[in-house]
């Protein structure tokens, strides 16, 4: 027994009783849910070139982001999945610039679903599924005749509020494009002041504190004619 613990020690002592090392699966298809409340989990992992659906280790808590993890090894790289809620109907996905009931890896990181938080029900992987992204961008461009910005809204049918990108100004005109997939075309934004002021807008023969897309021109500042903007809110409810 004395000769066996000696041998023990000597062992440990030379790192030859060490802990195995982790190795990298390279052929694994990981989906990933993240919650504001818990740490990312992830579904069993899905099997390569079948349809396979697994039920969310999420399904009890509300998920914010999605990520596909698709490793080196996979011969399918350009694989696709899609997350279905309780209903087991297909849950909107973005990443910047695409809006999608399905998603990829591509590196590209995770995926934000578009109305919100949510429990994710089910989670299908399939070699079947192709990208079809919608046309769903909420764009609202300020200008002042030189400098121009862009401030991108996602979640189209929510009240959503955000800072101009870049330059809060000062600014005379400002435009809201909808993408043709947007399902509420006559959606409005307002656009506040530094001072906590609704600036007052004018197009053609329309005067108002909100504006529209309509396909026409940008409206321009009436009231005041030049201002700073530090708040641009779209609202289905304007």
């Amino acid at each position: 027994m004395q000769y066996l613990i000696v041998f023990l020690s000597a062992m440990a002592a030379t790192g030859s009783l060490a802990a195995p090392q982790a190795v990298e699966v390279t052929n694994a298809i990981d989906v990933l849910l993240s919650s504001p409340d818990l740490e990312s989990n992830s579904a069993p992992r899905f099997v390569e070139g079948i349809r396979d659906a697994q039920l969310s280790a999420n399904k009890f808590v509300a998920s914010d982001t999605v990520e596909l993890r698709v490793g080196p090894d996979v011969e399918q790289q350009n694989v696709r999945c899609q997350i279905l809620d309780a209903q087991d109907e297909p849950i909107l996905v973005f990443r910047d610039p695409n809006f999608d009931f399905t998603f990829a890896d591509g590196n590209g990181g995770p995926w934000t679903l578009v109305d919100g938080a949510q429990l994710v029900k089910t989670i299908v992987c399939d070699p079947e599924f192709v990208g079809n992204p919608l046309d769903l961008g909420i764009k609202v461009t300020l200008s002042d005749g030189n400098l121009a910005t862009q401030t991108e809204f996602e979640h189209f049918g929510l009240l959503e509020e955000k800072s101009p990108v870049g330059s809060s100004g000062p600014f005379n005109t400002v435009a809201l494009t909808l993408g043709a997939d947007v399902s509420d075309q006559n959606l409005r934004c307002q656009i506040i002041d530094d001072k906590g002021d609704a600036i007052e807008l004018v197009r053609g023969n329309n005067e108002a504190f909100t504006f529209a897309d309509g396909g026409a021109d940008a409206w321009t500042f009436l009231d005041p004619t030049s201002s700073l903007v530090e708040k641009i809110i779209c609202d289905p409810l304007f």
